[in-house]
C-alpha cells in the first residue's frame, strides 16, 4: 500500500498504535485509468481517490482492473471516514461499498 497524504500515520501492528488522520475529507472521487507495459495485452491500471473539494490525492494503487485491486484502495481510504463517493459505472465500486457509503454517477 502507498501512503500519499503525509498527514496520515500508518498503524504499527506490533505496538497497536492508533491511526491518526490529519486531513478530514467528506467526499472523494474514485476513478481508474490504464496504460500498458510493452504491449496492450499487458495492461496496468492506476486506481486513485481524490478529495472532491480540493483535488488532493488521497490514495492510489497500481494493478489490474480487478476487484481485489480496488479493495486495496478501499483499505487505504478507510481511515478518512469518507461518507460520499463519486464514481463511474465500473462494477467494483458498487460490489464493494455498502452501508453508509453512497455512490453517485
Amino acid at each position: 500500500m502507498v501512503k500519499v497524504n503525509p498527514n496520515i500515520q500508518t498503524i504499527d501492528l506490533k505496538s497497536d498504535a492508533i491511526i491518526h488522520v490529519g486531513l478530514v475529507c467528506q467526499e472523494a472521487e474514485l476513478d481508474e485509468q490504464w496504460s500498458y507495459v510493452h504491449d496492450k495485452s499487458n495492461q496496468r491500471w492506476l486506481w486513485y481517490a481524490v478529495d472532491h473539494a480540493t483535488n488532493t490525492v488521497l490514495a492510489y494503487v497500481f494493478g489490474k482492473r480487478k476487484d481485489e485491486v480496488f479493495k486495496e484502495l478501499k483499505t487505504l481510504l478507510k481511515p478518512f471516514g469518507i461518507n460520499k463517493f463519486y464514481t463511474d459505472d465500473w462494477g467494483a465500486y458498487e460490489r464493494h461499498y455498502d452501508g453508509p457509503h453512497k455512490l453517485d454517477r
